[in-house]
């Protein structure tokens, strides 16, 4: 039964590598998005600021420990609650955990980075599209989050990191089929970037991507 269930896995994942959005052109002049995707998450890296929106109104200063005032960017990720916020280090990984995030259907978070400076992490993939795309992409992530009576974004207190970043409570369950390179994924397919159909596994969400 497990072999059965791990050969339909795969041949979902095969299938979801099936790109979309294949008209795709990066947009002169537009705006540029960073696309991360490590062994164990992915994210999407936006500019702090420009006509579209200005993230340092959803996310003030007071919600990071650090002087957050300098950054030029913001790194936002949807992931696994209990991983993300339990599990700071991989030391703190358990099987139990793994299995849950994997194959029971759990709560959710958002995990929200400021950045500093040009530089970008090695593999990143970087591409500009119109402000149009950037709005339907930034529509995509406000829709993320949960908001409380007042409408702000719920922050998990306490979570953090380090001095840049901060965890909020987000929609959506998480599994083996609904990872955080399939939020990515669906971010970059409502933009209209070129991406696969279904992005699960780690570094698919970057395929379509050029260097």
């Amino acid at each position: 039964m497990i072999l059965l269930l791990l050969v339909v896995y795969l041949l979902i994942v095969v299938v979801g590598l099936i790109p979309v959005n294949n008209d795709f052109e990066p947009t002169a002049d537009g705006v540029e998005i960073i696309v991360t995707s490590t062994a164990y998450h992915g994210d999407l890296v936006l500019p702090i600021r420009n006509e579209t929106v200005d993230w340092s109104r959803h996310f003030p200063a007071r919600d990071f420990a650090g002087d957050v005032s300098g950054a030029t960017r913001i790194a936002l990720g949807w992931g696994n609650k209990e991983f993300y916020v339990d599990t700071p280090t991989w030391d703190d990984v358990t099987i139990g955990t793994l299995f849950r995030a994997l194959f029971w259907p759990s709560a959710t978070c958002m995990h929200v980075e400021m950045w500093t400076g040009t530089d970008i992490p090695a593999g990143a993939r970087r591409t500009s599209i119109s402000h149009e795309q950037y709005r339907r992409l930034v529509d995509h992530i406000l829709g993320s989050f949960r908001r409380n009576d007042t409408g702000r974004f719920e922050r998990i207190v306490p979570g953090a990191y380090g001095p840049a970043d901060a965890f909020y409570h987000a929609h959506g369950a998480y599994h083996a089929l609904n990872t955080c390179n399939c939020w990515v994924g669906r971010g970059l397919k409502s933009a209209g970037v070129r991406t696969g159909w279904l992005t699960p596994l780690p570094k698919t969400v970057l395929l379509y991507m050029e260097e």
